[in-house]
């Protein structure tokens, strides 16, 4: 439930209630894609009790378990929303895909530039980033992507990633983005000092 899905990822996902394991033979019966959403509540199944954006993708395998869930592995193609719900037994809805704005081409060089700065500063004082994953939002291209790359990395909550991950404006998600990071530095500067003076005042 709380497992949140970008369109890059290869995630297992475990699957246990008959509304999903419905969705998930017709998509495989009928060999078409899945649409994976985040659940508002915990155990949410209804079209109520979950988000309306998600991700658009492919079952590469299914492995039934002992104790009668499945386990799926999902591989992420696109961010969709549903746009009119179909069935609930099983889940079936119509979806379009999300497409972003398009960003011209300085502005969007010059926001990235900062936004990779600001990661790197950030991975200097916090283990997010490993020098893998680092070198790949250094060296990439796709805004929409390192965008996604750094939200799937950094810890924030359900609500927060999910109004990110609905944002058509690549500028403004950039720009939010960059907002965030910096707080991150931030509060990971303020643990560390209080976590040395901790440590001094026990060394006394």
């Amino acid at each position: 439930d709380e497992l949140f899905l970008y369109p890059f990822m290869i995630t297992p996902i475990f699957i246990s209630d008959s509304a999903n394991m419905k969705a998930l033979d017709l998509a495989i019966k009928n060999d078409s894609m899945l649409f994976v959403a985040p659940s508002k509540l915990e155990n949410g199944r209804s079209f109520d009790e979950i988000y309306d954006c998600g991700v658009v993708g492919t079952i590469m395998r299914k492995v039934p378990l002992p104790d009668g869930r499945v386990k799926i592995l999902f591989q992420g193609y696109a961010k969709a929303r549903i746009i009119k719900p179909l069935s609930s037994k099983p889940l079936e809805a119509k979806i379009e895909l999300i497409k972003e704005e398009f960003l011209e081409g300085t502005k969007k060089e010059a926001l990235l530039d900062v936004l990779k700065e600001k990661v790197r500063a950030l991975a200097n004082i916090s283990h997010y980033f490993s020098p893998d994953l680092l070198r790949t939002i250094d060296e990439g291209l796709d805004a929409s992507r390192i965008c996604d790359l750094i939200l799937n990395t950094v810890r924030i909550k359900k609500q927060e990633a999910y109004q990110f991950f609905i944002l058509t404006d690549l500028e403004e998600k950039l720009l939010k983005l960059i907002d965030l990071i910096a707080q991150e530095i931030e509060a990971n500067k303020i643990q560390k000092e209080i976590k040395n003076r901790v440590h001094s005042r026990s060394d006394q």
